[in-house]
């Protein structure tokens, strides 16, 4: 298990249970699973480098991520993915005249979620377009079923997606399985990755 893997869940986990439980029979919010994995973005620029920023749909675009040049702040919307963290920002890969000029420097994707938390399809849907994304790190957001033998069956369906991708097998990448399950009181959070041999995940020990 890499460091990274583990600086990272110990970052995103504390981030994760520190949110307000949904009311009723609702989900947790999209937008608040997104602030906690900004929590990633000190982790990914000190193993990187930067400037790195955020984005999924709305969210508030502040003075360290700022790539404004003039004029009102940029209204970001969803990029492929669920939520991203990249070097540079669209604006400027795409020259927009209100960002910033990136010069010499190259737009990168640094780390990519998808955040699914309905039935087993939708879920490796999700894990299916993750495979897509050319990243350094990718985050699958799942529902983890409480009973270990439903668990059990997700994951290792998981596993064969992976696995029934092309290009899988020959460059893996970083991957992190966040499962939560949540109600009235609070919301839980295991941490998984990918063991050595690539045919199961293992749970990451956090601080």
């Amino acid at each position: 298990m890499t460091r990274i893997v583990r600086d990272l869940a110990n970052v995103i986990r504390p981030a994760i249970l520190a949110m307000t439980p949904p009311a009723g029979s609702r989900r947790p919010s999209t937008e608040l699973i997104c602030e906690s994995l900004t929590k990633a973005r000190p982790v990914i620029e000190a193993w990187k480098g930067g400037p790195v920023i955020r984005r999924y749909s709305g969210c508030p675009e502040g003075p360290s991520t700022s790539y404004r040049k003039s004029g009102k702040e940029f209204k970001p919307l969803e990029y492929l993915w669920d939520f991203s963290l990249s070097r540079y920002a669209i604006p400027q890969a795409i020259e927009d005249p209100r960002a910033k000029q990136m010069g010499k420097a190259k737009f990168e994707l640094l780390f990519v979620a998808e955040s699914e938390l309905g039935t087993p399809n939708e879920i490796c849907r999700d894990l299916l377009k993750l495979l897509e994304a050319r990243t350094l790190v990718r985050c699958l957001v799942y529902r983890r079923p409480r009973r270990a033998e439903h668990r059990q069956s997700l994951e290792g369906r998981m596993i064969r997606v992976l696995h029934n991708h092309a290009y899988f097998a020959s460059a893996p990448g970083v991957w992190l399985f966040v499962g939560l399950a949540w109600g009235p009181q609070r919301v839980e959070c295991d941490i998984s990755t990918l063991n050595r041999n690539l045919n199961a995940l293992v749970q990451v020990r956090t601080a």
